[in-house]
């Protein structure tokens, strides 16, 4: 079988160094070790060697000496030249000695924290037609994405050296011309932080507005990864009851460096917070000195002909974050999201982004820019929210007659997901999957403290309407015998 063209070169040479105080020849030592790294796998077949002269000059040894240990391995079947090309590890199977047992595994106390958060992705990871939070990637806006990213490669092909960390200043003001539109924010470019999506957005608010060990309040149920965010920073979570409405404003606990809310839409539930519970809200971070992180990661889809803005806009205090990204309105794989730090904060948040990353690729960024620029993305908004208008109605009419055998719809005017609540105790969890393509997410898996809040969170967006439909109404197949 003819090795492919892009082999990969070895990447790690200490252990082929020599040991000159062994009196063993130093091609021998070569060629046992090179021997030994093949056999246990740590050069794979196909990888292409260093030339003799750039090894011997890498080991400190003599080309002859590297020469010669390249013949040996050629003629024992390890090694193969290709006249042009050089020198590869040959395809042919070799035997592989046993990997010699370690004492003892060493443990890593730090390390050890991060094991609890694996069930929280786990709870996050939903497949199928009713994936929440997934939009059409069969609907994105291909053709005009490349020819930003044509049009940003000309712009920036010389622009290869680092960038600001806080974000290419053309992304930052077209950020803050879209929130303006969209979501009723004023903010100025410097306010703003482009991060790799909203995961990491969440993690730099927590990095600035609080320490190991602080408290905050989370709304239960919750993001699961949001949560993930904050219980890897070291944060101690104090749970918030939801209703139909949003957070419950009047249960905040006192003394907690900040609150992370998902005020237009609520994530699971789906409620929207009213101006009542807005205002509210501000007037407690005002009087306890703390902040609210809000994520607002799917409000341009709504149904609604005037949404709420957001909760930032209203914010005259600067105890607001506003966290936003283009995984739901375009696309996860882009991977860019943004903060729109408070003024007085917004140098702690550019000194934080360039302590942990110098940046997204500028490419990324430029082509983003562009897209906005141009109208794309509006024009794009416009289209998904007719299509997703469109499907909301077909999962809610598959699953219409559940709400007279014991389960009810959450609020379905806003994003990109509806939830499904049991009105009485229901094991939610022994029927998380339909089936091998559909794996559901629910809802007692995203709580901290209740235990009153059973069902499903139902997203229709990711397949076609007959996708949509018929994973509804399997689902709802399933659900009328437990009725």
């Amino acid at each position: 079988m003819p090795l492919k063209a892009n082999m990969r070169e070895p990447l790690n040479l200490e252990p082929l160094f020599p040991d000159r105080s062994t009196g063993e020849p130093l091609a021998s030592q070569l060629v046992r070790r090179l021997r030994g790294a093949i056999e246990r796998g740590t050069l794979p077949a196909g990888t292409r060697m260093l030339g003799t002269r750039q090894l011997a000059k890498r080991l400190g040894l003599g080309r002859n000496t590297v020469a010669v240990a390249f013949e040996q391995l050629i003629a024992e079947g390890y090694f193969e030249a290709r006249s042009g090309s050089g020198t590869y590890v040959t395809s042919a199977p070799m035997k592989r000695s046993a990997p010699r047992p370690l004492l003892r595994t060493p443990q890593v106390k730090s390390a050890e924290a991060f094991s609890p958060l694996r069930s929280l992705f786990e709870a996050a990871a939903g497949q199928g037609p009713l994936r929440p939070g997934m939009p059409d990637l069969a609907a994105f806006p291909r053709a005009a994405w490349i020819r930003s990213a044509r049009e940003a490669l000309d712009i920036y092909d010389g622009e290869l050296g680092y960038s600001p960390a806080n974000g290419l200043p053309s992304l930052a003001q077209a950020i803050a011309l879209h929130v303006q539109q969209f979501r009723g924010i004023a903010a100025q470019p410097q306010q703003i932080v482009v991060v790799e999506g909203a995961q990491a957005g969440m993690h730099l608010a927590a990095t600035v507005l609080a320490a190991a060990g602080d408290a905050i309040a989370i709304e239960d149920p919750c993001y699961a990864l949001a949560r993930a965010a904050f219980e890897a920073r070291g944060l101690k979570l104090r749970a918030v009851s939801v209703d139909r409405e949003g957070l419950d404003v009047d249960r905040l606990p006192s003394k907690v460096r900040f609150a992370f809310v998902t005020p237009t839409h609520q994530f699971p539930l789906g409620g929207t917070l009213p101006l009542t519970r807005r205002l509210a809200l501000l007037d407690w971070a005002k009087k306890q000195s703390a902040y609210i992180i809000e994520d607002d990661y799917d409000s341009e889809f709504t149904s609604k002909a005037r949404p709420l803005p957001a909760l930032q806009s209203l914010d005259r205090e600067e105890r607001v974050v506003y966290i936003g990204s283009f995984s739901k309105t375009l696309a996860p794989g882009i991977r860019l999201g943004y903060v729109i730090a408070p003024p007085h904060l917004a140098r702690a948040f550019r000194l934080a982004r360039a302590a942990s990353s110098l940046g997204a690729a500028i490419h990324l960024q430029a082509t983003a820019a562009t897209f906005i620029a141009r109208g794309y993305l509006a024009r794009h908004l416009r289209r998904m929210n007719v299509m997703y208008d469109r499907r909301r109605l077909i999962l809610i009419e598959a699953l219409r007659d559940l709400t007279s055998r014991g389960f009810e719809l959450g609020p379905a005017s806003t994003g990109l997901h509806v939830a499904l609540m049991a009105k009485r105790r229901f094991n939610d969890r022994s029927l998380s999957s339909i089936d091998d393509h559909q794996r559901l997410v629910t809802l007692s898996s995203l709580c901290l403290r209740r235990r009153d809040c059973q069902g499903f969170v139902l997203g229709f967006t990711n397949g076609s309407d007959e996708e949509i439909s018929r994973a509804a109404s399997a689902l709802a197949g399933l659900l009328r015998p437990r009725a």
